[in-house]
Order: C-alpha cells, then sequence, then structure tokens
C-alpha cells in the first residue's frame, strides 16, 4: 500500500500530463490557424494579381534590397546562415565598407568567425569595428531599412556616423545582479552595442538622453530605431529593458526573441 503523500503525486502526474498536453494541442492549433490565414493572403494575392508577392514567397532568395517582411528572417537564416553565404552577400553589397580578417580565438569560449572590420555602413560612418560577418550584415541592412528612413521622418535629415561601444568582448553575460556564469553573445561577436548617432546637420545623438529627451521627435526616432532593429536582429535590449542598457541598444543575434 502506497503511502497517503505518495498517492497525491502519483495521482497529480496524470492531471498534470493532460494539462501539458492541453497546452500542446491548443498551441498547435494556433499555428495551424495562422499557417491557414498566411496560405489565404497568399492564394488571394497570387489568385488577383497572378504572382506571390516576394515577401509572402518562402521560396524567393534573401535579398538585402528589399524591405523587410514576415518571411524576412526565415530567408536570413535559411540563405545566409554559414560564414562562407554571408561573406558572399557583404562583398556585394554597396556602401559597406568591411575588411576581412583572419578569424580570431581567444579561447574555447571567446572568438570570432567570419571577422571582419567595419567602418561604414552605406551612409553612416563609424569608427572601426571588429566584429562578426552576421553583425556587420544585419548592422548594414538596419542602417538602409530603417535608421536612414527615420532619420528623414523624425529629424529631417540623414545620419552621417553610428557610434558604438564594442562587439567583441570576451566576458561573461552581465545582469543587474551581477555577471553570470553564462558567456556573453559578445564573446563571439555576435552582439554590437549602439550609443548613439552623429546627424548629417552637425549634431551628435546619444541613446542615454534621447531616450526620455524633452523632444518628441528625438524620442520617436529612437523608438522607430528599436522597431527597426527587431526587423533584422534576433535580440534587442534597449533602455526600457534594464538599467544596463541605459546608455546603448544591445544587437544581437543569439535567439532568445527578446526587442525590448
Amino acid at each position: 500500500m502506497f503511502p497517503h503523500h505518495l498517492r497525491r503525486k502519483a495521482a497529480a502526474r496524470p492531471a498534470r500530463r493532460r494539462r501539458r498536453g492541453a497546452v500542446g494541442r491548443t498551441l498547435a492549433r494556433v499555428a495551424l490557424y495562422l499557417l491557414l490565414i498566411w496560405g489565404a493572403i497568399v492564394a488571394g494575392t497570387a489568385l488577383y494579381t497572378g504572382e506571390v508577392p516576394e515577401a509572402w514567397n518562402p521560396f524567393t532568395r534573401f535579398d538585402p534590397a528589399a524591405a523587410p517582411g514576415p518571411l524576412t528572417k526565415y530567408k536570413l537564416a535559411r540563405d545566409v546562415a554559414t560564414t562562407e553565404a554571408c561573406l558572399a552577400v557583404i562583398g556585394q553589397l554597396e556602401g559597406l565598407r568591411a575588411a576581412r580578417l583572419q578569424d580570431r580565438r581567444t579561447s574555447e569560449a571567446c572568438y570570432i568567425e567570419g571577422h571582419v572590420q567595419v567602418r561604414g555602413l552605406g551612409g553612416a560612418s563609424m569608427w572601426p569595428v571588429s566584429t562578426s560577418c552576421q553583425i556587420a550584415l544585419r548592422m548594414y541592412l538596419w542602417e538602409r531599412h530603417a535608421v536612414q528612413p527615420a532619420a528623414a521622418a523624425h529629424l529631417g535629415t540623414g545620419v552621417a556616423g553610428i557610434d558604438h561601444l564594442e562587439s567583441y568582448a570576451c566576458r561573461p553575460l552581465r545582469t543587474e545582479s551581477g555577471d553570470t556564469g553564462t558567456m556573453s553573445a559578445h564573446a563571439t561577436a555576435r552582439a554590437i552595442d549602439i550609443s548613439g548617432v552623429r546627424l548629417a546637420d552637425g549634431r551628435r545623438l546619444a541613446l542615454l538622453d534621447g531616450w526620455t529627451a524633452a523632444d518628441v521627435r528625438e524620442r520617436r526616432f529612437w523608438r522607430a530605431l528599436r522597431k527597426g532593429a527587431c526587423d533584422w536582429f534576433d535580440t534587442v535590449l534597449t533602455p526600457d529593458f534594464n538599467s544596463l542598457h541605459a546608455n546603448h541598444f544591445h544587437l544581437g543575434t543569439e535567439r532568445t526573441g527578446l526587442c525590448r
């Protein structure tokens, strides 16, 4: 005969399994509904126009010139996943000033694969930064599709330069409670910290001041940059995330799904 407390635990296990099963079935139904909605949109557009829009067509290749769409990150992950593919793409990007460097390895935990030095992105210069090809590519896309349009829309000028704090740094992940035992994405140059911009009209804007600036246009500019970054990066952390990011955006390719 089982003791009373063991009988309670044994009885609870099937209930927990049923709850997990119900949650799994609900998520599966939601995914199916979303897939059906997507299919209906694509099919309806194809019937009306005779072709599937490129933004909705999973079979077209990733195009750096195309505006971000619902399948952009999927195409990036599929077509530009390897270092070789990434280097081939950035070698064709007009305005990206990036020099290929020898890959760097400090330790098993700290290294840069697809090592490049970036000095400029389209219309914006940068102090030379040592980073990975994947970050260089996404920075170029962000500058082209988000930074410059946001500056024109909210500030009436262009961005002449983008200021950064670092990309590669062999260090653990930092939290408000201190360092963790997990290495930061910076340890493999899978992230870059952006602290400000220099405008074409001579003004210099720092995120530390601009996020809560009295000028509503500047606040909207920075939030447009965050929104645009989330189209290209898999992790975007801003002053809204925690106090450690009060003075910079963390833009990374670590797949957390965070955009805050």
